[in-house]
């Protein structure tokens, strides 16, 4: 929050205070009017660049990301014109309105005067809404720059760390293959917790080597991790795992949302009664590019986790450092703890 704080104070101060006094002074040199005192045609001028700095402001952070790095160049150029039409015509009206106060000149004088002010307020408009739109592109780019140094840096870090305390995965797969077989078969529920557990092994070693992956892909690893799980529950405490199945199959970082769900098992309350002990797991589709991951578990006050009443554990600390670096202005993450129920949501944008 400090560092976004920090970059738009920078590009205010650098671009459009500099802008904003440079444009003004330009229009009341080519408008001057010899028999108006100067001060009125000042405020004037300025209050026509200042007028654009919101125009500029919701051009460069909504409308630049929303169609122009989607690819939808016509719709960004129409809202663009648009935007910059409706601020030229509101901009004439409200700074000539001022400047009859100031003044006491008309605010409507002759149709060419009109026109010319009108068209000069409209190119002023379309002039510094390209320039912040440049500016942001620039500094989105650089800022994507210098986060994939970052992640390429942690990449590398983590696989060091991966390969030193990595078993020799044939090995292990050749261990759980002999305790499947040495289950008798009536054990129905030990042998699916091997094989489950074989395929979450499986999952970690050989497909979670790229960047991304396919949705349907972690969606299994979570199923198999909630079932493995839910063994060591209760038998009537009420887990449940509900997976939008109109979702689209799109990709997303491996393993980023489990800390959610190891969360809630983490921190499940353990009442005498099962069935008061709850682990609700939601992934649905929020709107066209988002998706919704929502966990929720009943906790017991009078433990006192003191871990729990934090913002999370190592595992949430981490996800947070990871949507950070994959998914900037593109995620959001809620922790909520209400009377005996802790929350967490996470929305998360999977267009690229």
């Amino acid at each position: 929050m400090r560092r976004s704080i920090t970059r738009y104070g920078i590009k205010y101060l650098l671009f459009y205070i500099p802008a904003w006094m440079a444009v003004s002074f330009i229009m009341m040199f080519i408008n001057y009017d010899s028999q108006t005192s100067l001060i009125p045609q000042w405020i004037g001028c300025m209050i026509v660049t200042g007028a654009a700095a919101p125009v500029c402001w919701y051009t460069a952070n909504k409308l630049t990301p929303r169609y122009l790095y989607r690819k939808k160049i016509g719709l960004f150029i129409g809202y663009l014109l648009i935007l910059a039409c409706l601020n030229a015509i509101l901009t004439y009206l409200f700074a000539l309105f001022i400047y009859h106060l100031i003044s006491g000149n008309p605010v409507f004088r002759t149709s060419l005067y009109f026109f010319s002010l009108a068209l000069e307020m409209l190119l002023v408009d379309v002039i510094l809404i390209s320039v912040s739109c440049i500016i942001k592109i620039i500094s989105d780019r650089y800022f994507m720059e210098q986060q994939m140094l970052q992640i390429e840096k942690e990449k590398v870090s983590t696989e060091l760390n991966f390969l030193r305390s990595q078993v020799n995965p044939h090995f292990l797969f050749n261990v759980m293959n002999t305790i499947y077989f040495q289950i008798d078969k009536t054990n129905t529920e030990a042998r699916l917790s091997v094989e489950k557990l074989s395929e979450m092994l499986r999952y970690q070693l050989y497909e979670c080597t790229s960047d991304k992956i396919e949705i349907y892909k972690e969606l299994l690893y979570i199923k198999n991790y909630v079932a493995i799980q839910t063994l060591r529950m209760e038998k009537d405490s009420d887990i449940r795992l509900i997976i939008d199945q109109d979702m689209e199959n799109f990709l997303i970082a491996p393993l980023l949302i489990l800390p959610i769900v190891e969360n809630a098992f983490k921190h499940v309350s353990n009442f005498k009664e099962p069935g008061k002990n709850k682990i609700y797991l939601t992934v649905k589709k929020y709107d066209r590019f988002t998706m919704l991951m929502e966990a929720e578990n009943t906790y017991d006050q009078s433990n006192v986790q003191k871990h729990l009443l934090q913002t999370g554990g190592l595992g949430i600390q981490n996800l947070k450092r990871r949507l950070e670096l994959l998914y900037p202005d593109k995620h959001e993450l809620n922790i909520n703890k209400g009377e005996n129920i802790f929350n967490t949501t996470l929305k998360l944008q999977y267009d690229d």
